[in-house]
């Protein structure tokens, strides 16, 4: 396998005869003609959103490599050799003397995201050993939430990776993506790599750290963000950050993009148009539900992540390479953009571009995320690996000036944030601790009166909305006063504590049902959605089972119940009043007993 890399560095006046001799020049002297190989493979990555440019070169490209395959996506700056490099039109040429390259375009995707992932599920699957696929796509222009969704279903030993396309104008812009047949707005281009000696090696680097406590989203659309904790979601910035709605406001919050936690994975989202409402139009998917946190980059922990990569790349050793790289860290990194990219050139040539989401499939889940603000690193090789190279590093020494004093400022915030989490963690758990004791009987643990009369009367409000029957169940140890008389009250506590561990045994039988101490010795039972026929069934179970149960100081003790089954009643005193008088019956008629009270 073999890489080359040609650059063209031209303007957008350029003609097309112009376009034609310059690449002509450089693709011949450029080009292995005298090696035979079973594919080629060109990526084309560009700034220009020009027509006549795009065209031109992939016409020459054709002409020159009959039988390549061509694949293009708008660029937001493009990577040659591990550098950034002016707007310019940059072609990858990869030769594979074994491997089997294939191109497939889909299009109209916006509106039929499910049949489209379903092919090109179906069609992975096919493919005879395939390794990698490649997926190049103008991004939120349709759900890729559900696109992936469907993609995703495919073998699991398949890799996924790839870009979102977008230009140099990170406010807006065009998205396109190319190929040697056209030039395509709502479409998907997807690249398999396949072949028995084929190794390919997929990783990225984030280093991006969460600020502050977890909001929650509680208004989405795909990838709008509507509201965060029940208010328009450019509040967050406002409050937090001070900035405010205006035409910068994309710009302004680059540095400080959200970041989702979803199935382990760290998911960041940078905002690429404020609507007048306070709406968020994000570069990924957001859904209602999902926790997201402000976030900031962290110099030291980013080079962190790479030198990480880069170690399990020196073992890989590749013999070429793709990089990936989110436009939002050419901001962050400005002057200093190169630094984290060009060690890769020490092990392969190195080409790729700034995009405006990047994707991968999850080696944990095996799902196929939209990830932001990431590296993407894709290493490539036929056969068995080289002799290992040495070892390629990031030399954060270059670090000078401001980008120093953000180093330091991040190490700064991210100490206080760790502090600050635990102290929220802290608070968390102790209102967990506080809820629980407001709200359940201390000795029982069952829910306290107050409690069980609030879940009882909100149960008997949906009932009467909804027709459906509730059951209430009350119940009262019989002579209770003799056991606490004869065995003291610690021995009564116990006989209280069994008995409410029987009731929460047989409880969790029927789905929403709830217990309480309701005072002393009585207790209540709520069961959502029951009849007469399952409420006195289930009644006579927990009947049943404390006769049979051995109370050890006490031995024998029994119960006696009043039930009531309701839908429409609105009183809730008649409610209450009624069952008390069915368990009064059941004790002044013996004990030990159920009595049904009339609706």
């Amino acid at each position: 396998m073999k890489q080359t890399i040609i650059r063209l560095d031209i303007d957008e006046n350029i003609s097309e005869p112009e376009i034609a001799d310059r690449l002509d020049q450089e693709l011949r002297s450029a080009a292995d003609l005298h090696s035979k190989y079973r594919s080629v493979l060109l990526h084309v990555y560009t700034g220009f959103t020009e027509e006549h440019i795009i065209s031109s070169v992939t016409a020459e490209l054709k002409k020159f490599y009959a039988d390549a395959v061509i694949a293009g996506t708008l660029s937001a700056g493009e990577i040659a050799h591990g550098s950034m490099v002016e707007k310019c039109v940059l072609i990858s040429v990869m030769l594979f003397e074994e491997s089997d390259i294939r191109l497939s375009r889909y299009d109209q995707v916006d509106g039929h995201e499910t049949e489209i992932g379903a092919a090109i599920c179906r069609m992975l699957d096919e493919i005879t050993d395939i390794k990698a696929a490649e997926l190049l796509l103008t991004g939120t222009e349709f759900d890729t939430r559900i696109l992936f969704e469907e993609i995703s279903k495919c073998r699991k030993d398949i890799s996924i990776f790839g870009g979102y396309s977008g230009g140099h104008e990170l406010v807006g812009g065009e998205h396109l993506v190319f190929d040697s047949e056209g030039i395509y707005r709502n479409s998907i281009l997807v690249l398999t790599y396949a072949g028995k000696d084929l190794q390919i090696d997929i990783d990225k680097s984030v280093g991006w750290q969460q600020i502050g406590t977890p909001l929650k989203v509680t208004k989405a659309d795909r990838n709008r963000l509507i509201e965060v904790d029940g208010k328009p979601a450019a509040e967050v910035y406002e409050k937090y950050l001070e900035i405010s709605k205006n035409k910068n406001f994309a710009e302004e919050t680059f540095e400080f993009p959200l970041m989702a936690k979803v199935k382990g994975e760290e998911l960041l989202r940078h905002t690429s148009f404020v609507e007048e409402d306070g709406t968020l139009r994000l570069t990924g998917y957001v859904t209602e539900g999902m926790e997201i946190y402000l976030s900031y980059g962290d110099p030291s922990e980013i080079i962190g992540k790479v030198n990480d990569r880069l170690k399990a790349l020196q073992e890989f050793s590749p013999q070429a390479q793709l990089l990936y790289s989110c436009c939002v860290r050419k901001i962050f990194w400005k002057e200093f953009v190169n630094i984290e990219m060009m060690p890769f050139e020490q092990y392969a040539p190195t080409a790729g571009f700034h995009t405006w989401g990047e994707i991968m499939r999850s080696p944990k889940s095996h799902d196929i995320l939209e990830y932001n603000i990431t590296l993407l690193s894709i290493a490539m090789r036929e056969g068995k690996s080289a002799k290992t190279p040495p070892r390629a590093i990031v030399d954060d020494t270059l670090l000078k000036g401001q980008a120093s004093l953000v180093k330091r400022l991040a190490r700064l915030i991210y100490i206080t944030t760790g502090e600050l989490m635990k102290a929220y963690e802290d608070i968390s758990r102790m209102n967990k601790t506080l809820r629980i004791i407001a709200e359940h009987d201390g000795l029982t643990t069952l829910y306290n009166r107050s409690m069980i009369e609030n879940m009882i009367e909100d149960e008997l409000d949906r009932s009467r909305a909804s027709g459906r029957k509730t059951t209430l169940i009350m119940l009262d140890i019989d002579h209770f006063k003799n056991v606490n008389d004869t065995y003291g009250h610690g021995t009564g506590d116990k006989v209280l504590k069994k008995l409410a561990k029987l009731m929460l045994d047989i409880s969790k039988e029927i789905p929403g049902a709830a217990a309480g101490r309701w005072g002393g010795e009585e207790f209540f039972i709520m069961l959502p959605d029951t009849d007469e026929e399952l409420a006195y069934q289930f009644a006579e179970q927990l009947r049943g089972k404390v006769d049979h149960e051995n109370f050890e100081e006490v031995g024998h003790v029994t119960i006696s119940i009043g039930v009531i089954t309701v839908s429409q009643l609105k009183d809730y005193k008649k409610v209450y009043t009624k069952v008390d008088d069915a368990l009064y019956r059941a004790k002044e008629t013996g004990r030990n007993r159920i009595v049904v009270a009339e609706n």
